[in-house]
């Protein structure tokens, strides 16, 4: 494996100033106590498998060790990681560490050899999400298909009824497609159209065209982005989809991670933790999928979309 590699360092110098000044202001005459130095962050990245990556803190200095997959904002910690990056490529992991004298980083280039070829396997939700080639999904147009409340999974304080299928129809025609490839292409369609929930656009209580948005509101349009899965974590352990791009969403435009804003998108991702996947429900043909986003607190946006193609 090659691994290509450059050395970010940097401290939080009122950490250390802050340390500093506490061990002086406590030192025991005749102590002679100092800050160690600046740790100098560096790991190895062992391919185990087809797109697996072991990554292995080798700071010379004990550390708490931190880590990051800069194209899909995965993040892990711990001395020893495992990680899943699916695709032959190349990847930028950056390993933040905090030791008695501070705070670096190093980010090296892992390359990955072959692809996972189980990883779109529809109980991968990679696979789920994206088939092996590309899925399409829409709101389920059935009650409750979005709400809020107290809870991921919870309407009580407001759910949509099966009248809303009808006057949110530009809202139910939304298209959400995932592609399974390397890029993590997310396309979002809205047909021309948008609820505008007094809110957007003209501020209406109705549907209207996609030309009514303006300015910030703009970046929710329909584009093209990027998404990245990660398996086996979020608030029910069923892993978290991570939409990136400014403007990428599903559902409610105005709800983001830790709050809803109704003048436009406040940062370039929304993570999403994936609450319930069920395939060829009913043998009707077609698979749902629950997401949920904490908008601060207790409150929780829960979406259900259905396949679709």
């Amino acid at each position: 494996m090659i691994i290509d590699y450059k050395v970010l360092t940097k401290v939080k110098i009122w950490s250390a100033l802050l340390l500093l000044f506490f061990v002086q202001s406590c030192q025991i005459e005749g102590d002679n106590l100092s800050l160690s130095g600046l740790p100098q962050p560096d790991f190895d990245a062992e391919e185990i498998g087809p797109g697996r990556i072991k990554l292995i803190n080798k700071t010379s200095t004990p550390t708490i060790a931190r880590w990051t997959v800069m194209s899909s904002g995965q993040k892990l910690e711990g001395d020893v990681v495992e990680i899943n990056l699916i695709f032959e490529g190349s990847y930028d992991v950056k390993l933040d560490v905090a030791g008695q004298g501070g705070m670096a980083s190093v980010t090296k280039t892992v390359s990955v050899s072959a692809d996972d070829p189980q990883a779109c396997s529809d109980d991968k939700l990679l696979g789920f999400l994206a088939s092996c080639t590309q899925k399409t999904w829409r709101l389920n147009p059935e009650a409750g298909a979005f709400k809020v409340g107290p809870g991921p999974d919870n309407g009580e304080w407001w759910s949509s009824s099966m009248a809303d299928i009808a006057t949110r129809s530009c809202e139910f025609n939304d298209e959400f497609t995932f592609s399974f490839n390397a890029e993590g292409t997310f396309v979002y369609d809205n047909k021309g159209d948008f609820f505008a929930d007094g809110y957007l656009g003209n501020k209406t209580a109705g549907c209207e065209p996609a030309s009514n948005l303006k300015g910030e509101q703009l970046l929710w349009n329909s584009g093209t982005f990027q998404f990245g899965v990660v398996e086996g974590t979020g608030i029910k352990k069923l892993g978290q989809l991570r939409l990136m791009g400014k403007g990428a969403h599903i559902g409610v435009k105005k709800a983001h991670n830790g709050g809803e804003t109704d003048t436009g998108p406040v940062r370039d991702y929304v993570l999403y933790d994936i609450l319930d996947m069920q395939k060829d429900v009913n043998g009707q043909g077609y698979d749902l999928l629950k997401i949920g986003v904490n908008i601060g607190g207790d409150g929780w946006w829960t979406f259900t979309l259905r396949s679709f193609k």
